[in-house]
């Protein structure tokens, strides 16, 4: 498909990440799909109509306001790229869908985190217990984990350093606190002997993304928990955004736009029940 390889090549050109990439391109085919779906028209015959009918389409469907909010963009920065190409003659855009309730708190509970931590400290792993800690005193993305050397890693009795290497390449460095930097210590002294350059590594060599799931998997079901790395990492941001600036935030969690960060200021249900609920009259 012409359209989609064109795409494809803009958004490589523009260092995305491959998860982005597949993400942007999964998008696109199923709006073009759509599209052709509903009419004999090219793509070249796209207009704004259309991405409106688009929309209401995903909004009658029982997909979540943040997946459809994420195909409407895909749709968007598709669509000016066939502007700005010459493919389309007007330009085509939608705005996201507004949601007026509150947005789902997408982190662990104090309980469940503690639980959960728990359960890992007590089986004595050093290396899973080196990696719960990583998650929850970092906020770093399991691919970022994963991707940790050696030689990324500075500490001292009092203070530590580690170089992540995050999203488009882009690097950042982020000071480790002491219960990190105890798993971390605890860890590298049983550490499998390996010429391999990464922190993380089993008898086949260094971990990979899906293991970490798995590992994190086996505790929960343990203790009833339902975790991902991305559930520890929004529960940082959760806990930092009540008394640190967005924008210390937004550079521990490497995140490239403050308004991506801004998801962390939602109140949750339980955050107004407080609030409600400590009212004296």
């Amino acid at each position: 498909m012409l359209y989609l390889k064109g795409f494809e090549a803009h958004l490589r050109s523009k260092d995305r990440s491959e998860n982005t990439i597949s993400c942007y391109l999964r998008d696109t085919l199923a709006f073009i799909a759509w599209y052709r779906g509903k009419t004999e028209y090219g793509l070249d015959k796209l207009i704004e109509l259309d991405g409106v009918e688009y929309k209401k389409i995903l909004q009658r469907s029982d997909q979540a306001i943040l997946t459809i909010n994420r195909k409407i963009a895909s749709m968007n920065v598709f669509c000016r790229w066939m502007l700005k190409q010459g493919y389309i003659k007007e330009e085509v855009h939608v705005e996201a869908v507004r949601n007026k309730d509150v947005r789902q708190y997408k982190g662990l509970e104090d309980t469940d985190l503690w639980k959960l931590r728990n359960e890992i400290h007590r089986h004595g792993n050093r290396m899973h217990i080196c990696m719960i800690e990583m998650l929850i005193g970092t906020g770093i993305r399991v691919s970022e984990l994963v991707g940790i050397r050696l030689k990324d890693i500075d500490m001292s009795e009092r203070k530590g350093l580690l170089r992540i290497l995050g999203k488009g390449n882009a690097q950042r460095t982020l000071p480790i606190n002491k219960d990190v930097r105890k798993a971390l210590t605890r860890y590298l002294e049983v550490r499998l002997e390996s010429d391999s350059e990464y922190l993380f590594i089993g008898q086949r060599g260094s971990f990979e993304g899906n293991a970490v799931n798995l590992i994190l998997n086996k505790y929960g079901d343990r203790v009833q928990v339902k975790v991902t790395p991305h559930m520890l990492r929004h529960t940082l941001g959760y806990r930092l955004v009540k008394n640190t600036p967005l924008t210390t935030i937004q550079q521990i969690l490497g995140h490239d736009h403050v308004s991506t960060t801004n998801i962390y200021t939602l109140t949750t249900e339980k955050d107004m029940a407080e609030a409600l609920a400590s009212i004296e009259w």
